[in-house]
């Protein structure tokens, strides 16, 4: 009774080290999507600010056609430079933006192929010692088993 009940205990610890391997992995996962959100999330405030830009440029080129160029140049002009001072700053967003991005997924795929070679380390390691354990207790019920053979037969040849 004690040895199922040892068995039983056995396998559970066996299911428990498997459930909490497999929660660590996920909570791996998870602070790895929230980064990758992050990183989509700056992309798409940097879309959208680029969006805005090219539709006051849109704005700007219809009001050219509209305008009498000798009389207007100058307000023309101080405008221009506006917008191309804004337009430059945003490149160089979407530019230091782009960097980032790629620098930030280098790196999460440095760290998520490291947490996966070192969970695949824990697990083969796991396995090993699984595997150690189940054949001790394999040779221990084969033990116990000979023991009881060996002692029905010296019984029924009145040895004992």
């Amino acid at each position: 009774m004690e040895d199922l009940l040892q068995e039983e205990i056995i396998k559970l610890e066996e299911e428990l080290t498997k459930l909490k391997s497999a929660v660590e992995y996920i909570e791996t996962a998870k602070i790895s999507i929230e980064a990758a959100s992050k990183i989509i999330n700056t992309i798409v405030k940097l879309k959208d600010e680029f969006d805005i830009l090219s539709e006051k440029a849109y704005v700007l080129i219809s009001k050219i056609d509209k305008v009498d160029f000798p009389g207007r140049l100058d307000k023309i002009e101080s405008k221009l430079v506006s917008l191309s001072n804004e337009f430059q700053a945003l490149q160089a967003k979407v530019e230091t933006g782009d960097k980032t991005l790629s620098t930030d997924m280098k790196a999460l795929s440095k760290s998520i192929l490291s947490e996966v070679n070192d969970n695949k380390s824990i697990i083969l390691h796991r396995l090993e010692t699984q595997t150690k354990d189940i054949k001790l207790i394999h040779y221990t019920i084969i033990g116990a088993f000979t023991i009881i053979i060996v002692t029905v037969i010296l019984f029924f040849m009145k040895v004992l």
